[in-house]
């Protein structure tokens, strides 16, 4: 008998054993079978085979189902991608069925390998020269639509020599203005005919291939310094202030690097990221430019990874974090720019995998180099470079001798103190952003929260209207007047009436301030975008956040009309602030900067320290000085002393204090354990279970019981438990004793059903 592991792509612990039945060739690792599972039946990859036994003894005693199809007739999974799907499984805590249904895109674990397909029309192959149209155009004297449509498609197929090449259908109608029925009508009477061929949906960058810029003496010894560290077999970390040029140094990396036959990935945090780097890669590389990223259909990600699996040509994949699980069979270089973006790291579902770390993993397997570039690396990742785990390269100057942008600290205490405000906007702003207005300048102006208000309460008795799923208050939405849970989804219209004590009012969007029974507190960008056109009514004005690019193209859409400058002023969220570059942005407004270091979050001020370098670096990245202006209620912040200098490294050393102070890392690894259940009681005693046996097993190293801010998410209760592990301690073994107490605890009756997800190096 035959037999082989199954992965299935499901969260259970482990593989499935199938045999092969007689006279069916055994499936390869890598391959897809259908296999039965209690009553169903489910698409499962191949993780094994064993080899026949000699003595089959050895399955009496257990039921081995049959596989009951073989799908593939090639592995679509490579050796080297199933190590990696291994290593994630133990290193994050999950299962192979989990990393699995993250790898693959799920059209490959449907079985659907269908074809996308086109109607073409051409000629009807008894035609067989011009003159012999001449009768069909006599014929048609009474069918002018039928004639015309025919001219139509003689001149988009140029058959004038009687070798007529096929027109796409849908370009012909388009193109004619006339209807299918007309067409149909052709076909008919044999003078045209249609066949369907299948079209690749994978995007083509065939365009005019231009060299790349030449290295300013900077970039070429940054390029000269990475690549000797990456002679000698190091991780590099490319730190370049912000508008450094630090794109040009990867192009002439990639090109080296597809000159010599090897495949590139290129990972950036943020799909809004793609559009502006696809527009200037494809001129450099053309048609060896891959983009895969969550905004393609299923299919369109299923053609991708089919192309590149299949193909041994040289190409750079541009990509999102999902683009590590990618068959490259030929990998010679990872690219991981903003290395320092939390994006990087998935939170839900599992594998709660960091693209970072997980490139560094696949690299090293393949043999290949890794870059990290940005302009405020992770404090990990620059801890690393200081140990000399990996070589450090700096960029301090901006491209071309351009100045890093100015930045202003305006007090709000004393704004608000002399009533020099317009709603969320000081006066001296307000006077900054009308003259760069009036020089014909951009603006940029960032909030990191979306909606109009954070929340709604009423002004008889005090109800803030919160969600049905979740602890937390609804945030309210002007432009679809509704409440939404930005944690769960939950959306409700917002009401005209108090629900507790029935005061009455006026839809909250449909009236001026005060006619209402709901008083808004706080603002979003929805909320400043109304502010900004009553400031600046002869501004134009766009708002780029969650609720704007929903859309597959929408990103695009709105990065580029900002830089074809149709868009005057632009608000968003931490979209503006990774990695985009526009000419005439000559001014950033940053209008709560404080609110990101309020999070309970040991990286609060590393996250804010990023953020605001990153949107500050927006400016001034062409011609004079940019500006920065930061409103504030906390001016004497340290944080703002070190950003004013844009000084990374004093910042780094402050933070790397307290991080030792603290035990937290890079001197400690953390595992964060969530525990869910509708149940509050069954997740009482779970939590209570599991932090007893851990701090039995961990001592100090475990926090106890931690109750989350938000404590109840979608009906289920929360609870969190912490583990700081030393840097120079088994981590494997802490994991292993983590993954015993878990399952042991998820077995006791009273704890049944309790959810329990780890978490490694949560961010």
């Amino acid at each position: 008998m035959i037999t082989i592991d199954v992965i299935l792509p499901l969260a259970i612990a482990d593989t499935y054993t199938y045999s092969v039945p007689d006279g069916v060739s055994c499936p390869e690792a890598g391959m897809r079978v259908l296999v039965p599972l209690g009553r169903k039946t489910i698409t499962g990859l191949v993780y094994r085979k064993h080899s026949q036994d000699a003595d089959d003894s050895v399955w009496e005693n257990i039921r081995i189902r049959e596989i009951i199809e073989v799908l593939d007739s090639q592995p679509i999974v490579l050796p080297s991608q199933l190590e990696l799907w291994r290593w994630m499984a133990d290193y994050y805590l999950c299962t192979l069925g989990e990393v699995m249904v993250a790898a693959l895109p799920a059209r490959l674990l449907d079985n659907d390998y269908t074809a996308r397909t086109e109607v073409y029309v051409s000629l009807h192959p008894r035609y067989t020269d011009i003159e012999q149209l001449q009768s069909v155009f006599d014929s048609l004297k009474r069918a002018p639509k039928q004639a015309r449509l025919l001219e139509y498609f003689l001149e988009l197929s140029d058959a004038f020599d009687g070798a007529s090449h096929a027109v796409e259908q849908r370009q012909l109608i388009e193109y004619s203005g006339e209807s299918t029925a007309v067409l149909r009508t052709l076909v008919e009477k044999q003078i045209l005919c249609t066949t369907h061929e299948v079209v690749s949906r994978i995007p083509s960058y065939d365009t005019d291939i231009e060299p790349a810029h030449p290295l300013t003496a900077q970039q070429q010894r940054a390029a000269d310094e990475i690549q000797a560290g990456f002679n000698e077999g190091k991780v590099c970390l490319l730190h370049g202030v912000t508008s450094s040029g630090k794109t040009e140094v990867y192009i002439h990396l990639i090109r080296r690097m597809l000159d010599s036959g090897k495949h590139v990935l290129y990972l950036v945090p943020e799909i809004a990221l793609t559009t502006q780097l696809t527009d200037r890669l494809k001129h450099v590389f053309g048609k060896q430019l891959g983009v895969y990223h969550s905004r393609f259909s299923d299919m369109e990600r299923v053609e991708i990874y089919n192309d590149l699996l299949t193909s041994r040509e040289p190409k750079v994949i541009l990509s999102a974090r999902s683009g590590v699980f990618l068959p490259f069979a030929n990998l010679g270089l990872v690219i991981v720019d903003e290395e320092h973006d939390s994006s990087f790291k998935q939170q839900d579902p599992a594998p709660r995998y960091h693209a970072r770390s997980v490139a560094v993993v696949m690299a090293h397997a393949a043999q290949a180099n890794v870059l990290l570039g940005t302009a405020t690396p992770a404090i990990e990742s620059y801890y690393n470079a200081s140990i000399g785990k990996y070589k450090l390269i700096q960029m301090p100057e901006r491209y071309a001798g351009l100045s890093l942008p100015s930045i202003t600290i305006i007090d709000l205490k004393q704004q608000y103190h002399r009533k020099e405000m317009y709603e969320h906007f000081a006066d001296p702003l307000v006077e900054r952003i009308r003259g760069q207005l009036a020089q014909g300048k951009q603006i940029i102006i960032f909030l990191n929260r979306r909606g109009y208000a954070p929340y709604i309460s009423c002004r008889k008795c005090g109800y803030v209207p919160k969600c049905c799923n979740c602890d937390v208050s609804l945030t309210y939405h002007k432009r679809t007047n509704s409440l939404v849970c930005h944690y769960c989804g939950y959306t409700t219209t917002a009401p005209t009436a108090c629900p507790n004590c029935s005061g009455d009012g006026v839809p909250a969007n449909n009236v001026q301030r005060g006619d209402s029974v709901w008083r808004d507190y706080g603002a979003g960008t929805e909320r400043i975008e109304d502010e900004v056109n009553l400031l600046f009514p002869e501004a134009r004005v766009a708002r780029m956040d969650m609720d704007t690019t929903r859309n597959k193209n929408s990103h695009q859409r709105l990065i580029n009309s900002f830089a074809r400058h149709e868009v005057d002023i632009l608000i968003g969220t931490q979209m503006v602030t990774k990695g985009l570059h526009f000419n005439d942005v000559s001014l950033v407004a940053v209008l709560n900067a404080d609110s990101m270091m309020q999070s309970p979050d040991f990286r609060s001020y590393e996250r804010a320290f990023q953020m605001l370098e990153q949107v500050a670096g927006r400016a001034g990245r062409t011609g004079s000085q940019g500006e920065v202006i930061i409103q504030s209620f906390q001016p004497d912040n340290p944080l703002y002393a070190f950003l004013r200098e844009h000084n990374y490294a004093a910042f780094y050393k402050e933070q790397l204090k307290e991080r030792k102070a603290f035990r937290f890392p890079p001197f400690y690894r953390l595992i964060v354990l969530t525990l869910k259940h509708r149940d509050y009681s069954r997740l009482d005693s779970a939590s209570r279970e599991l932090s007893q046996r851990l701090q039995t097993a961990f001592g100090n190293r475990c926090s106890g019981i931690i109750i989350p801010p938000v404590a109840r998410v979608q009906n289920m209760h929360l609870r969190t438990i912490r583990l700081r592990i030393e840097a120079n301690a088994s981590f494997t073994q802490a994991k292993a004793l983590v993954t015993q107490h878990i399952r042991y605890v998820q077995s006791l009756p009273n704890c049944k059903g309790t959810i329990i997800q780890p978490d490694v190096d949560p961010m």
